[in-house]
């Protein structure tokens, strides 16, 4: 699920990208590294996240589920992401709209019972809530031109399409890449976003035992994808303005043209405006039911696929990405949970001063930008932390967010992180 997100737009950011990655810390707050139990009786969210293709094969039987929903319980998880859409657009629950997932590369798992039901079942035995997590727009695995992308014609064309080095002469369908994470659908076509909402509707229906439902890549891949005429036209009737040459929008040196502050505010309005009626589409059929989404904690980076995370309230400084109009593209109204992607290898920022990227500064600043709309779980990667550092990190999350959100069970499994995670949960609860 998770890859760093490559910046398409550094060669002509590079003179501003500096200043604006520098969080506001007007708002910091203080997060002490206490020695043991802070001795606070709360019960916040303590969530792991299931990746679908890393454990397709680990949980191939109920036996292997309720093994390791044991574990989850034991070390202090209240709460689970269970990933039941992934990227290549199949599903793991009874779907009646999209094909099972059963085979992904050369991978192949069959199950005659329900994936997705029989995780519910074992949580509610547990007392574990559960949430659906579903690659948003991601419906085809390129590298073998496996998924829903590619199985039906329809989808011809409704892909997102990458400008090339800023050569308008290279537009490349993102389903023809290789190196990309999943095939993504466009988010402003009217057809994309009424399949999107189907899907949405078909899980929170048919399980209503589910806490919530959790957004992942519901965003543009990056920079210079939208490049297709169905965006370029879609930009338009947004704008009133006519595209003469698609370098307007980014030049052929890769910098940046006439249009492109436009053209950023378009792209975020087009996620936003898919969010808000994903919401709308949640809450009519159950009220109680909550949105979660995932994104970066690096807002200064999101700009590039569209996802302005923040307040409508947050207004960022005037520069060459944002209009004047931006920060009505902030969509931290419309969720329940903000899920903040704090993916860095620094824990303390003692250990990278001079960087954004680490969690403690991420957990010190998200308030500047969510102004308080929603709840925010601080989220972070399994991948690089040994057991000292992990119990730092989940501690931070704990310490100073609404819950914690840990990426992923393969990461916790192979790294034997397990006694560090809840060690770090007891050092804030009893």
């Amino acid at each position: 699920m998770r890859k760093y997100l490559l910046l398409i737009l550094l060669c002509f950011l590079a003179s501003c990208s500096k200043d604006e990655a520098k969080l506001d810390n007007s708002d910091e707050k203080e997060i002490p590294l206490e020695p043991g139990n802070s001795g606070e009786k709360t019960n916040k969210p303590k969530s792991i996240w299931i990746d679908a293709h890393a454990n397709l094969s680990r949980f191939a039987t109920k036996s292997a589920i309720t093994s390791y929903i044991e574990k989850i319980k034991e070390t202090g998880f209240n709460e689970i992401y269970l990933d039941v859409k992934p990227g290549i657009g199949y599903a793991l629950y009874d779907s009646d709209i999209l094909p099972k997932l059963e085979k992904w590369g050369d991978e192949r798992v069959v199950r005659d019972w329900d994936y997705l039901g029989y995780w519910l079942e074992e949580a509610e035995r547990l007392d574990i809530d559960v949430i659906a997590t579903i690659s948003t727009l991601g419906y085809g695995y390129t590298k073998g031109k496996e998924g829903v992308i590619y199985d039906n014609s329809k989808w011809d064309g409704k892909t997102q399409m990458e400008m090339l080095n800023g050569n308008v002469n290279n537009i490349v369908d993102m389903r023809d890449q290789t190196d990309v994470d999943a095939a993504m659908l466009n988010p402003c076509l009217p057809e994309v976003q009424a399949f999107v909402i189907s899907i949405v509707e078909e899980i929170i229906t048919k399980y209503p035992k589910l806490k919530g439902l959790c957004l992942d890549y519901c965003r543009w891949y990056g920079g210079a994808y939208g490049f297709g005429d169905a965006s370029i036209s879609a930009f338009e009737t947004y704008t009133g303005e006519t595209v003469t040459n698609k370098n307007n929008i980014i030049t052929a040196s890769g910098g940046v043209g006439s249009q492109y502050k436009k053209w950023i505010e378009f792209r975020s309005m087009t996620v936003t405006n898919l969010i808000s009626n994903i919401r709308s589409k949640v809450k009519a059929i159950n009220p109680d039911m909550e949105l979660h989404l995932w994104a970066s904690a690096d807002w200064a980076s999101r700009y590039s696929c569209g996802q302005n995370w923040a307040s409508k309230k947050y207004i960022p400084s005037s520069s060459s990405r944002y209009t004047e109009t931006y920060n009505k593209t902030g969509f931290a109204d419309q969720l329940d949970v903000f899920v903040l992607g704090a993916y860095a290898d620094a824990v303390w920022i003692s250990e990278n001063p001079n960087s954004v990227w680490s969690v403690e500064n991420f957990l010190n600043t998200y308030t500047n930008f969510t102004k308080g709309d929603c709840k925010v779980y601080g989220s972070i990667s399994a991948t690089v932390y040994d057991n000292k550092a992990m119990s730092d990190a989940v501690y931070l999350c704990m310490k100073n967010s609404d819950g914690l959100m840990v990426f992923e069970i393969s990461h916790i499994i192979n790294k034997n992180t397990w006694a560090a995670i809840k060690e770090g949960i007891n050092r804030v609860e009893k």
